[in-house]
């Protein structure tokens, strides 16, 4: 008996050791997920590191703390996804992403029972959890371009991979984007209670729900102007090259989708749907861009790869564009030695290789502070 007794406190200690061994990683991580994801599905102590985030989600109290932490889950099994596809680990991937689905649904139903008795606090609170699973998706959408990039340079990686990495992509995009759904449910429904609770209009609603989501630092109407005026000078550049060139039926196909998404973009803008505007944009730059390739006649062992860097206001913008696939972010340094330190890191390219092909333009900002007030009405100019 003696003996059970002393085998019992020898686990007991065995397993606390290790779940502190386990538990700092997972802290360190979460302030590093780019780069340290802790540990991921091909070793077999990611079931138990699994479980510690789900012990740590049941004790965070609070319905926007506890969504938060679920989206800290959420980064971390995205980093163990970019891991395990960086090291073509493609099967552990896809358990990572079926892991990341089953925690965006308990923030989809975490949103879902959010009730307070004051419609406003609880519109509030469902803002916040929107701000989180915004940076969360566009942490999703640079990752992936940033492997897109990264497997366009290597080389290394079948045409098969590479449909099941664009497969894992859209799951994840899926995943975020039935919380999305929720979100957006959850608030059509506060606006019917704030307008029968105060007698306000649809558009009075529609500005103060507005200026709550820019007091928690959402700009989706800065986003999607800005992704529309993006998507026009692709078109307009399109456009002139057709009228010198001999097109072919695809290319103006391409030309007719890319216009018809930027019209629905401009008219989710017009509704004030300005997470809506911005995804119709980009797809539709996406489709301007192809027609681009595709009239220039370029075979992807001839694209030329290009790395832009705008800076103004103390802040660098870089986009690299590597055969078909493109990869945008910001950085709030203009040091080109960090900038260029950031795309090696991303692509893969060596220091003298960036250096070669880099463009820096340096800008005055002459939009000032009439910007925002302006935003509508440029969407709404015609071509």
């Amino acid at each position: 008996m003696l003996m059970n007794k002393k085998k019992n406190i020898r686990n007991v200690l065995f397993f606390g050791i290790l779940l502190v061994v386990l538990i700092f990683p997972i802290a360190s991580a979460q302030e590093t997920l780019t780069t340290d994801p802790g540990v991921t599905p091909d070793s077999l102590l990611w079931g138990l590191d699994k479980a510690l985030d789900q012990i740590a989600l049941l004790l965070t109290t609070g319905d926007v703390d506890k969504a938060k932490k679920g989206l800290e889950i959420a980064e971390e099994r995205l980093a163990e996804i970019k891991i395990m596809i960086e090291e073509n680990k493609l099967r552990e991937a896809g358990k990572a992403q079926d892991a990341h689905g089953k925690i965006l649904l308990k923030i989809k139903e975490k949103v879902k029972e959010i009730d307070e008795d004051e419609s406003l606090k609880e519109v509030e609170k469902i803002i916040e959890i929107e701000k989180e699973l915004e940076k969360h998706d566009e942490n999703v959408e640079q990752t992936f371009e940033k492997l897109k990039v990264k497997i366009e340079i290597n080389g290394n990686i079948t045409q098969e991979q590479k449909d099941l990495i664009d497969s894992i992509l859209n799951s994840i995009q899926g995943q975020t984007g039935e919380v999305k759904i929720e979100i957006k449910n959850k608030k059509n429904k506060i606006k019917i209670e704030i307008k029968q609770e105060t007698g306000k209009s649809e558009e009075e609603i529609e500005d103060e729900l507005e200026d709550i989501e820019k007091e928690k630092g959402i700009k989706k109407r800065e986003k999607a102007s800005e992704a529309i005026k993006d998507v026009r000078e692709e078109i307009d550049e399109l456009k002139e090259r057709i009228n010198v060139t001999n097109t072919s039926v695809s290319v103006l196909k391409l030309l007719e989708e890319s216009e018809s998404k930027l019209e629905n973009a401009i008219k989710a803008f017009d509704e004030k749907n300005f997470g809506e505007s911005y995804g119709q944009a980009n797809a539709a730059e996406r489709l301007a861009k192809n027609a681009l390739r595709k009239l220039e006649g370029k075979d992807k062992e001839e694209e030329e790869n290009e790395i832009e860097v705008e800076i103004k206001n103390g802040k660098s913008e870089v986009k690299v564009e590597i055969g078909d696939s493109e990869w945008k972010f910001e950085l709030a340094t203009t040091d080109l030695d960090v900038i260029i330190n950031e795309i090696s890191n991303g692509t893969g390219l060596s220091k003298e290789e960036i250096s070669s092909i880099m463009k820096v333009e340096v800008k005055e900002d002459k939009k000032g502070e009439q910007e925002n007030e302006d935003d509508e009405n440029e969407v709404n100019k015609t071509e």
